[in-house]
């Protein structure tokens, strides 16, 4: 998404980080990818130790050549932690021209004492109206394959010349549509780990794949997810209708939500009578799903850029990410009308099942302890994987059933200020009860 601007603005903020507006474009072999564990890692420690410029500073260097909006977003909220807001406000500018489309993201900055005032601040959320009228037009859905589409010419030749993969690779991220590049902040993480999925080891898959996907079929996808689109916007009026991106992933997810918009890895959505299995994982051979599995994952990512929470007690810990996830499938149930069914649920049906596992839960929820929970597919063994998901949606959904106002309970759900609330206004309440009881006791040791 881009917002017409006058050449001297850009320049402007352009100018106060060391840059230019006629900069000349570089070769891609001259180009760096940064490694995204490693910078992360790095962000993590710097972080913790309050250096927050150090930090706004690396980042935006590591993001020089690919220019991710990702990156600049995560800058901003570096550099803004670390008081110097005039960098804080052009690295919002800079995301804003790369693609951020979250018309709500100041509201994401830790407050504190200060305020987002002055002429800068102005014209930076005169920029964000401008993007929350966009968003608001149903319209503006819309299901975007063109990276699918530029990703075949190099994947083919990567595979032709496997010695020259990773520089065709490369240049895919640099020369694909924008997109590519957030995507490879969020999933690929550096080019070795494209070339050890797509290339080294599962390239008959990858083959298969390039026959999956048609017009046709993505023309029916979009007609069913709008139609739980308008029954989302009844829902909440407040709704922004995001792009979705298809892109060719690395068969670790089937759906990320970023501030550009919705990520579906196209590569998940294979399944089919013909599909090469012997290349894939026991868990790439459960997690694939059918194409018509998209509408419930594109709305179930379309509620995660809604979800603007305010909660800062509980940002990190497993309540949050129980409730994030869970909420999710909750409202692709209300928006869809389709009830959730899957082995999770099925798993909890049984009484015992769900008393040791809601006990469990109730001693760890104010952790930050996920493994048991939630991205643990392939490796947990005593329980269903990403059960996470489904206690969330079962106590979310008991929240929204009791609630007398379903418009302001869905307000609620997606931008809660105490998550406690929710579960204290479901059936649910008694886990908090124990949860208070476990962290008194761990403190009085």
């Amino acid at each position: 998404m881009r917002i017409k601007r006058t050449c001297l603005l850009t320049c402007i903020c352009l100018l106060a980080l060391g840059s230019s507006c006629d900069a000349p474009e570089r070769k891609v072999s001259e180009m760096k990818l940064p490694d995204i564990e490693g910078l992360f890692e790095f962000y993590g420690e710097k972080q913790a130790a309050g250096a927050y410029k150090i930090l706004a500073d690396s980042l935006v260097r590591a993001n020089e050549d690919l220019k991710s909006s990702e990156l600049y977003i995560q800058a901003a909220f570096a550099y803004w932690e670390g008081g110097v807001t005039d960098s804080a406000v052009a690295m919002m500018h800079r995301a804003i021209d790369q693609g951020m489309s979250n018309p709500r993201i100041l509201e994401k900055f830790p407050k504190g004492d200060r305020e987002m005032e002055g002429p800068q601040w102005s014209a930076l959320n005169e920029r964000l109206d401008s993007i929350q009228t966009e968003l608001e037009a149903l319209s503006h859905f819309e299901f975007k394959t063109e990276a699918m589409d530029a990703f075949w010419p190099y994947f083919n030749a990567a595979l032709k010349d496997t010695s020259q993969a990773r520089i065709q690779l490369k240049t895919f991220v640099f020369k694909g549509p924008q997109e590519v590049r957030d995507f490879y902040v969020v999933r690929y993480g550096s080019v070795d780990q494209m070339y050890g999925q797509m290339i080294n080891a599962a390239p008959n898959y990858y083959t298969y794949l390039q026959q999956q996907f048609s017009q046709d079929s993505i023309k029916s996808v979009k007609e069913t997810i709008v139609r739980s689109m308008r029954t989302f916007r009844d829902l909440y009026p407040m709704a922004v209708f995001p792009k979705v991106y298809i892109v060719p992933g690395i068969l670790n997810s089937g759906g990320t939500a970023t501030e550009m918009g919705m990520f579906l890895g196209g590569d998940m959505y294979g399944k089919s009578s013909r599909m090469p299995t012997e290349e894939l994982t026991d868990w790439q051979r459960g997690a694939i799903m059918d194409f018509r599995d998209l509408p419930r994952i594109t709305i179930h990512e379309l509620m995660h850029f809604q979800q603007n929470y305010r909660d800062e007690q509980n940002r990190d810990n497993l309540l949050a990410a129980v409730l994030h996830e869970g909420i999710c499938d909750l409202m692709a149930e209300l928006c869809s009308g389709e009830p959730l069914e899957n082995e999770n649920l099925v798993f909890l049906s049984d009484p015992e099942n769900e008393k040791w596992i809601f006990e469990e839960l109730s001693t760890e929820l104010l952790g930050d302890e996920f493994s048991k929970w939630l991205y643990n597919g392939g490796s947990i063994e005593d329980r269903p994987h990403d059960l996470g998901y489904t206690v969330g949606y079962l106590i979310s959904k008991s929240y929204y059933e009791q609630h007398p106002d379903k418009q302001e309970a869905v307000f609620e759900l997606l931008n809660s200020d105490d998550l406690t609330r929710i579960v204290r206004n479901s059936k649910y309440a008694y886990l908090l009860d124990r949860s208070d009881a476990v962290t008194e006791q761990i403190i009085t040791e």
